[in-house]
């Protein structure tokens, strides 16, 4: 699976998340998630859901506030997981 595959399925598992998106918005990749909504709570939610929907487990060395600050790091990480 390459990064254009990857993005729309991203974008889709964090839209939900992001509780200050507008509605029908697209996800801005190179913005602050915390700034768009994405709390500790809803962190939790988007991890197991990456892990299920697109079959990577992201390692316990990976998942630091960096890899979740903005959709491009996350993606940055998923894309070196998936095989």
């Amino acid at each position: 699976m390459t990064a254009t595959d990857l993005t729309p399925k991203l974008q889709a598992i964090l839209s939900p998340k992001l509780r200050f998106l507008a509605p029908g918005a697209a996800v801005p990749m190179d913005e602050d998630l915390g700034k768009l909504g994405l709390d500790s709570m809803a962190s939790i939610d988007l991890l197991m859901e990456i892990e299920q929907e697109l079959g990577v487990q992201i390692p316990d060395d990976m998942m630091t506030a960096d890899t979740f600050s903005t959709g491009n790091h996350l993606l940055a990480v998923i894309e070196k997981l998936v095989p």
